[in-house]
């Protein structure tokens, strides 16, 4: 905890004040002096005055786990959505297959999903909201996915009533090499879709080698071929 003193209080009698002999929680004389208080991390979290942090609830204790990644200084933020073309559909009773490859030993920490536009059958505007669609990830190298089964997407979407977004797992997820998820996202009704999810990963920091450039000129050039340019 964060310039926590829980830790100077007598034992077995919260009530007492801080001001007489302190002992720690374990009955050992505490020592003051020794305390270490650690600098508030500054970002985003930080500087969101929507969020609400209130006791026992789900987020600030998730956010507290991230503790670590939100003070390490070789991690950075990077973040995927998928599809990755916001007017790319998903057809009705159809399945989206992704891959996203990201640096090994990165950390899923987070989601969003948010479902845009539809249209019916018709060809006209229809009504569509997250509960229409199912998700999934996957990861490739221990195959262990990140829900038991397919999740309703409606539990990945924020109304923002909760003040608390995006939503936080309540571990990170460790993604080790070769640092490939596999996504799915399904649609379970007869309306065409436009829909995104958005994912959280803290990525290592790490050299990008002329090996790593080639191959994402060799992903770029597979790309166009596939789509005839």
């Amino acid at each position: 905890m964060l310039g926590d003193t829980r830790a100077n209080r007598p034992v077995n009698d919260p009530n007492l004040s801080l001001s007489q002999p302190n002992y720690s929680i374990l009955g050992a004389p505490a020592k003051p002096e020794e305390t270490i208080t650690l600098a508030q991390v500054v970002d985003g979290f930080t500087y969101n005055t929507q969020l609400l942090y209130l006791p026992k609830r789900t987020f600030p204790n998730a956010l507290a786990q991230l503790d670590i990644l939100r003070r390490a200084a070789n991690y950075r933020a990077r973040w995927f959505v998928v599809p990755d073309d916001i007017d790319q559909p998903i057809q009705p009773y159809d399945t989206l297959y992704y891959q996203i490859e990201l640096a090994a030993n990165s950390y899923l920490w987070g989601y969003s999903f948010a479902s845009l536009s539809a249209t019916n059958p018709d060809d006209e505007p229809a009504e569509t909201t997250a509960a229409d669609l199912l998700v999934q990830l996957v990861d490739s190298c221990t195959g262990v996915p990140l829900w038991q089964d397919f999740s309703n997407a409606a539990g990945s979407h924020s109304d923002f009533t909760s003040r608390a977004n995006p939503i936080l797992l309540t571990q990170p997820r460790l993604i080790l090499a070769p640092g490939l998820c596999n996504v799915e996202v399904s649609n379970r009704t007869a309306n065409t879709i436009n829909c995104q999810f958005l994912l959280h990963f803290a990525e290592p920091c790490r050299i990008i080698t002329e090996e790593d450039r080639e191959r994402s000129w060799q992903l770029g050039l597979a790309g166009l071929k596939g789509l005839g340019r």
